[in-house]
């Protein structure tokens, strides 16, 4: 499955990504802002894989002009409440300044909200992580909860769509000729399948 518009695609993520994904994730300047910072192995790269390789787990490549630079996801969806945990790691250094984030970011949500049916997303951030913290109140994230090094902010689709710089954006998002492409698969939920069948 690819989602193709606002100057990026998100390329669902395959078995034979998952060395590159690691690769970015053992990075230093990756790594040190998770909240499992240790280098991953290979063995436990395929074991990550094969627990999210599923209809509740939507993790995507990030590409620029066919170019990889990083991972985006949608995560531990819960077909009953809708809610799901975000998160994006920028894998090739030089992109982190650009805009190429917060576009990626905008359109994975849009996605979320109106394709994958979600009422809310929640996001995880370290304290320290000021930079992440700014960017995510940036999308209309709000704090729900903070527990030590732990902040969970919450969003919904109604506050993103009224974030001020968001609305600007998602204006120009539904002008714009974006794309959902691929074949239906036991790794979508069914509503996803459904929209992909139409698109054939």
């Amino acid at each position: 499955m690819i989602l193709s518009g606002f100057g990026v695609s998100l390329r669902r993520i395959t078995q034979a990504d998952i060395e590159q994904v690691r690769a970015w994730r053992n990075q230093d300047f990756v790594r040190n802002q998770m909240f499992q910072s240790e280098l991953i192995t290979e063995v436990q790269q395929v074991a990550w894989f094969d627990t999210v390789n599923n209809p509740f787990n939507y993790y995507f490549i990030i590409e620029v002009n066919d170019k990889p630079i990083g991972v985006i996801y949608a995560k531990n969806v819960n077909p009953e409440s809708m809610v799901g945990e975000g998160g994006i790691f920028i894998g090739e250094q030089p992109y982190l300044t650009t805009d190429l984030p917060g576009r990626a970011s905008i359109w994975l949500l849009y996605f979320c909200f109106n394709k994958l049916g979600l009422n809310s997303s929640l996001i995880r951030v370290k304290k320290s992580n000021e930079a992440a913290l700014w960017y995510n109140q940036f999308l209309g994230y709000e704090i729900a909860s903070h527990q030590g090094e732990e902040i969970i902010l919450s969003l919904t689709k109604e506050a993103f769509e009224d974030s001020m710089v968001v609305s600007r954006i998602l204006r120009t998002l539904r002008r714009e000729s974006v794309q959902l492409t691929g074949t239906p698969s036991e790794n979508n939920l069914n509503r996803i399948n459904e929209l992909l069948r139409v698109k054939r």
